[in-house]
């Protein structure tokens, strides 16, 4: 990444974005729900972002959340709302899903 542009979230989202596609898909490609492993899943996927993050652009302190929904026929609404300086800090959402689950990761970047 650019100097001139790493201090500017949301001119990395789509670097981010595809940082956390990566690491859910080699952490849940091909594998079904199973309640005794969403933990460690959860663990994977959050220190995955949060380590290829920091190697993206260190200007930022990043928080990585992931929530993991087995699929029951019930829908998933996730709402969130931030007040911070909107030129440098930011947040970046995925969902992924297959047959079985649904998972929501969230990135925030916060300029330091």
């Amino acid at each position: 990444m650019a100097p001139s542009t790493c201090f500017e979230f949301p001119l990395l989202k789509d670097e981010v974005t595809t940082i956390v596609q990566d690491a859910v898909l080699s952490s849940l490609e091909g594998k079904a729900y199973d309640q005794a492993k969403v933990n460690d899943w959860i663990n994977t996927i959050t220190a995955s972002c949060i380590d290829d993050l920091k190697r993206l652009c260190q200007n930022f302190k990043y928080i990585a959340t992931c929530s993991i929904k087995q699929k029951k026929g019930g829908g998933l609404d996730v709402e969130s709302a931030c007040y911070w300086d909107e030129k440098s800090d930011g947040a970046c959402f995925v969902t992924w899903e297959n047959s079985s689950m649904q998972v929501v990761i969230s990135i925030y970047g916060i300029a330091i």
